[in-house]
Order: structure tokens, then sequence, then C-alpha cells
């Protein structure tokens, strides 16, 4: 099976030419809506930040695959994942091993098995179906319980960028067939998606909804519809702000209509507005001022953070009013991101370092780590027996 890639994946000539700044600053804004609602601070629908993540990531993740593929005929999958690897784990490590060193130096009653639990679904980017399928339940458990909560969103990243290369590089390389119009195939996906986020949906019980790789890769597949089919959607940018902004205002995260049409909707506002980014001036004077580009350069380290910072805090100074928890937690979420960048993530990603020596030294932190995890502990201590509560926004 053939897609036709030497017209779909090249159409436009920006589409395939790098970094397109403005979609930075779209990353900027998502994080501030997140944080905005982990810190309860005016979005109730602020969580829909992270759909539009997921449609930023398959996006660039297919227009990368796709100049990768128009440039040569066999694109090495290993090289593509370790690019990935270099990208995202070295973060990652960072913060799951700083939230496993509180747990070693303080010891806060009740944490410890939740978090090493969570810690080995983060190590192996299973932290979705361990929320789904685990023994604490993620709606369940009280926030300073779940320092790594949030670290769903990243598994089912992940997971998409293990299958979805294979299927697209293996579809434009070995097959026979040609699709005429993938991106069709693409919407249709989609929309398959969607429709099983809705079927799954269980009033009370939105766990497998809304933490399923396959009832919320929609949104990912939708990135993948415009990087074939670029300005498919941009004509729909300024009903699609209007759209974004009251859904990120009320939208509920447990209720019908929320799987029924709300979530399809975010997602295809998204995909609009990120469309009209990509391809058109209207946008991108805002997306690009300075401050959105350096904190969009930063998201990926602002999101890791923040959710710890916030349980820390709501640990340690239970005293503290909403507003002043806040203003430390986002004030020293964004402190952490930029020396998480400027120390972990940026040298790695742009270091010569070769993957049969980065790899293993990866490898080596992560066993690291999860034998810390191996320290015995007492039973958890979770809602379902009648453990400590903290009052306080959900994780999403």
């Amino acid at each position: 099976m053939s897609l036709a890639i030497e017209h779909m994946a090249l159409t436009g000539d920006e589409t395939h030419r790098g970094r397109i700044d403005a979609i930075d600053g779209l990353r900027a804004v998502a994080v501030a809506a997140v944080m905005a609602f982990h810190c309860g601070i005016g979005l109730d629908g602020g969580f829909l930040g992270v759909d539009l993540f997921f449609v930023i990531s398959g996006f660039v993740i297919t227009r990368l695959l796709l100049a990768e593929r128009a440039r040569t005929p066999r694109p090495s999958l290993g090289s593509f994942w370790f690019r990935r690897a270099k990208r995202l784990l070295p973060a990652v490590l960072l913060v799951v091993g700083t939230v496993q060193a509180w747990m070693l130096l303080q010891d806060p009653p009740g944490l410890r098995p939740t978090v090493n639990a969570q810690t080995l679904a983060a190590l192996t980017y299973t932290s979705n179906w361990y929320a789904v399928l685990g023994h604490v339940d993620y709606w369940d458990v009280a926030q300073e319980q779940a320092p790594l909560n949030h670290l769903w969103s990243l598994a089912v990243e992940e997971q998409f960028y293990l299958v979805w290369p294979v299927l697209l590089i293996g579809l434009t390389t070995w097959g026979s067939v040609q699709i005429r119009h993938p991106h069709r195939l693409l919407l249709a996906a989609a929309a398959a998606c969607y429709l099983l986020a809705h079927l799954l949906y269980l009033p009370g019980m939105p766990e497998r909804a809304y933490l399923g790789t396959d009832s919320r890769a929609g949104a990912l597949l939708l990135g993948a519809v415009i990087a074939f089919r670029p300005g498919l959607f941009s004509r729909f940018s300024s009903p699609a702000v209007a759209v974004l902004g009251w859904l990120w205002c009320t939208a509920d995260i447990d209720s019908a209509a929320f799987y029924a049409w709300q979530l399809p909707v975010a997602g295809i506002a998204a995909v609009a507005l990120i469309d009209a980014t990509a391809h058109q001036d209207r946008f991108r004077r805002t997306l690009t001022s300075r401050p959105l580009l350096w904190l969009g350069h930063r998201s990926y380290g602002l999101y890791l953070w923040h959710w710890p910072v916030w349980v820390y805090l709501g640990v340690n100074h239970p005293e503290w009013n909403q507003g002043t928890t806040a203003s430390v937690a986002v004030s020293a979420s964004v402190l952490l991101s930029a020396a998480s960048y400027r120390l972990i993530e940026r040298p790695v990603r742009t270091s010569p370092l070769r993957p049969r020596i980065l790899l293993p030294a990866l490898a080596v932190c992560s066993v690291v780590v999860a034998i810390v995890t191996t320290i015995p502990v007492a039973a958890p201590v979770d809602a379902h027996n009648d453990g400590p509560i903290v009052t306080g926004p959900n994780a999403p």
C-alpha cells in the first residue's frame, strides 16, 4: 500500500521547510491552559490544552516523517525513535528522579506506594494504562498522593510515536496499492477514536474513555491530517479561536456532553487553529512574540514540572491559600523548566552522542530510578481506604 506522498507531502513549499516558530507559541498557550486548570485559576476546561498538544504532536511528527520519506526511499525508524528518546526521556528522568528523591528525603505519609507505581509506569510510558487498570484509581487518588498523575498524556503520545511511524513509513515504502486521499482515511480513523471515547464513557467513571490511547488518538490523527493536506481547515480559524476559548472555560471532564461532542469539536477547532498558524500569517505576529516563544520552547519542561511542584507545595504548605500556592507553583515551575531546558534538554538533544553511548546511559539512569522504587514501604493509602485528602483541583 503506497500513499500518494509525491503530491500530498510536498504541497506548499513551507510545509516541510523546518521549524514553524508560531507552533511553539501555541505550545505556550496550551501549557498555560493546563497550568491554569491545575492551579484552579479560572479555566474549568483548561485540561483541553492537552488536546492542543496532541494535535500539535500529530502534525509535527507526521510532517517530519513525510519530509524524511521525501528525502530517502527508506527512512530509518531507529533514527526517528532515537531522536525522540533524546528529546523526551532526559527531562522525564530528571522529574521522576527528583520526585523519588523527595520521597527518600521526606517520606511523606502515604505517598510512596502510589509514587513508586507511577514511577514505573512513567519509565515504561504506560502511565495512562496504569491509571485505567492499576490498583489505585486515577480519579480517586488524593492530590497529595499523585505527583506523576499528569504523565498519562506523555504515555499516549509515546505509544503513538511507536506505532504511527511504522504504519506511515511502512505504507509509503513497501506497499503497492495507492491511497489517493490519505487525509480522508485519517479523518475516518480520528472519527472512530472519538466515537470510541463516547461509547466507553461511563458517568462517574471516565477513566477508560479519557485516558485510553485508542480513545484519545483522534487528536493526534487530526494533526496528521493537516500534515498531509495543509490548508484543509485553515479557513475556520476565526470560529476555532472562539470555540476553543468557550470550551476551555466551560468543559466538564466528567459529563456525557464532553465525550459526545465537546471533545471532537475541541480537536477540530485545535486543528483549524494549527493549520492557520502553520500556513497563514494571521496569527504569527502574536504567537511569535518573544515571551510566548520563550515559554513555548520550555513548554515540555513546564508541563513535566508544574504538577509535582503543586503537589509538593500542597503537602508541605497546607496552610497557604490557593492564590499563594498557585503563584509559587507557577514561578517555581518556570524556573525549573528553564534550568532543565538549559542544562539537560537542549544539551542532550543537540549532542553528537551516538545511540550506542547515549541509550545505555539513559537505560542505566532508568534502572537506577526503578530500583529505588523497590524499597519496601507500607500499604498504599488512598481514597478507597480513607487516606487523607487535600482539597484542590483534580489532575486531568
